[in-house]
Parts: C-alpha cells; structure tokens; sequence
C-alpha cells in the first residue's frame, strides 16, 4: 500500500510539472506578442517623430509613461536597434532630444528589483544615451547602482559609465568598486575600461595618479587595462617591476607589460628574476621567462635553456615555449638533446614536434 501510494504521489507530481511547463509556455509566449505588438507600436510612434522634424511634448510623455514597465523597455530597446540601419543620425537625434526621459528612467530603474535595475544602464551603453555634457544628472543614481550587491548591477552600470566618455567618473566609479564590500572580478574592470569611449590618455593620467591608492587586486586589473591600452608607461611599471616594496602581484603585472612592450631598461631586472632559482618565488621565474621571449639575444637564449630543466613545470615549459618564439629549431638546441637533462630535452622535443606539426596543419 505504501509503494501505492509512492506512486500515485510520484504521477501527481510529473502531472503539476508537465501543466506547469505548458502555462509557462503560454505565458512565455503571450509576453513575446506583447512585445512584439509594443515594438510595433514604438515603431510607428518614433518613425513618425523622426519625419515630423518637430519636438512632439506629447511623445516625450508617452515614452516616459510606455517605458517605466520593463517589457515596454524591452520592446524599446528591439525597436531603436531596428530603427538604427535605416534612420542611424536621425535616431542620434532622437535620443538626443528624449534625454529628459531618460534621465527620469534612470532614476526610476535604479530603485527597481535587481533585474531591472540592471537592465536600464544597458539599455544607456548600448545606445550611447548620455554624453560627458549631460551626463551630471544621473551620474549620482550610476554609482549607487555600482554599490549594489548584484553583479549584473554593478557590471551594467560600470559600462554605462564607460560610454559616458568621462575620464573623471571612470575613477570615482572604480573607487567605489574598489571600497566596495562586493567582490568584482578583476579581469571585468580589466576588459571594461577597454570600452572606454574618452579621452585614454586623460584616463590613463589619471590612473596612475591614483594608483597607489587602490587595493592590490584593483591596482593589477589597471596594469593590465594599461598593458592592452599602449606602451607608453615604461618609468611608471619600470619603478614597480624593480622594487620590492610593491606586492608580488603588482611586479607580475610589471613583468608582463615588458614582456609586451621591449624595453632595455628592465632586461637586467628580468633576467635576475629567471636566474633566481628560488622554488618558492617560482612565479617570477615563470613568468620571467615568458617574457624574455621579447629581448632577442645570446644571453636570453643561454638563460632561458637553463631553465629547461628546472623542478617546476611551469618554469620549463615557459622557457621552452619562449625559445620557439625566438624561432630556434633543433640543430640550434642539440647541446639541450644531447645534454643529460632529460626533462629538458623531453620539454623542448615537445615544443618543437608540435611546431612541425601545426606547421603541416595537423592538430
């Protein structure tokens, strides 16, 4: 009786799953048509606007009413980015002109469910709906936005701060996140300041002005923003590379912008960081001897073949994947082949074979 019973609650339950799924379809399906008749609706609204060629105040107040629910702002959003291949400058206009309403949005949307309040700030970046002039209105709701616990909040909002194309609200907005209890990975502010529509030169200033200021974590995501950005930093990551008053972490990041930017300056301090033979700061052995790929020469060569064989994997394979890059084939190594090193010999073998083969266009 009681399998029965078991079983009977077990076709209960597959049955309230199975009506559950078909009233979510239909739902599902009811919100896509509603967004659809919306779009539609917005179309028409905003192509008349546009060859009207006057300020329609009625139309300003039906978007500001239309897009306060978020499917309204979705269905928005379909229609401008429909719009844009045919009335491209006009459309510029036209945000241009609606800018009131997206302030009040802005405002609105930042005191919504997390969803939504992540929703708008892509809504700005996608289409550039503030600029460095008018942007001072809701700058203030972007940043308390940049505060909140949700990701997707904070990461929106970044980058609707990055389209604004002011170098000075892209620091205040990385304070906060810098003294934010939240954690943001770095490689997001890293791949976000990229993105950035201003002044890079202006950022960039001032990112080193403040840089002693931010935590550890911050300051090595702005290394490597400025490491993809240019290489014309080579006295500020120099000062760091060769001291050690700065975390390891922070000389890493050094290490890595001179293994993409030469710099004759910093070759010493990279070959004594290879030659250390220190197990327990193996890290800048391996990252060293990437890097060292870089500084073409007899002596980077000879280095970096002495740590063919060294205990840590990472080092050796480092070294040998810098000596191909250096474009050494095997008659240039045979003192490594014939050498009594196995692990050296295995390691280069390795890279070279795979050269050959990627070379045939075998995978």
């Amino acid at each position: 009786m009681k399998v029965e019973i078991l079983i009977y609650g077990y076709l209960a339950v597959c049955v309230a799953m199975i009506i559950f799924n078909i009233v979510c379809i239909f739902l599902f399906r009811h919100n896509d048509n509603q967004i659809v008749l919306y779009s539609n609706e917005f179309k028409n609204r905003i192509t008349r606007h546009i060859k009207s060629g006057t300020v329609d105040d009625g139309h300003a107040q039906y978007l500001a009413k239309k897009l306060r629910r978020a499917r309204n702002l979705m269905a928005f959003d379909v229609t401008l980015g429909e719009l844009d291949a045919e009335y491209h400058d006009e459309i510029k206009s036209y945000i241009r002109e609606m800018t009131p309403v997206f302030v009040e949005l802005t405002r609105l949307y930042s005191h919504k469910n997390e969803i939504q309040a992540a929703y708008f700030p892509y809504i700005i970046e996608k289409y550039r709906l503030f600029d460095s002039e008018n942007a001072g209105v809701i700058i203030d709701s972007l940043y308390e936005l940049i505060k909140s616990p949700s990701l997707y909040s904070r990461e929106n909002a970044l980058h609707a701060v990055y389209s604004i194309g002011n170098s000075k609200y892209v620091i205040r907005a990385l304070e906060i996140v810098n003294g934010n209890e939240f954690y943001h990975n770095k490689k997001l502010i890293t791949d976000g300041l990229l993105s950035f529509t201003g002044d890079k030169s202006e950022l960039n200033s001032l990112i080193w002005e403040k840089m002693d200021e931010f935590s550890v974590e911050m300051q090595t995501a702005l290394m490597d923003y400025i490491r993809f950005c240019g290489g014309d930093y080579d006295n500020e990551m120099l000062k760091r590379l060769k001291s050690d008053e700065y975390d390891r972490e922070i000389r890493f990041s050094a290490i890595r912008y001179f293994g993409k930017y030469h710099c004759d300056d910093a070759y010493e301090q990279l070959v004594k960081f290879v030659s250390a033979n220190d197990e327990g700061n193996w890290e800048y052995e391996a990252i060293g001897a990437f890097a060292l790929a870089n500084y073409p020469c007899e002596r980077t060569v000879d280095v970096l073949k002495s740590k063919l064989g060294s205990r840590v994997w990472y080092v050796r394979f480092n070294a040998s994947q810098s000596l191909e890059r250096l474009g050494l084939e095997y008659a240039d190594l045979l003192d490594v082949f014939d050498g009594d090193d196995r692990y050296a010999g295995e390691m280069m073998r390795y890279r070279l074979d795979r050269k050959k083969l990627f070379a045939k266009g075998e995978t």
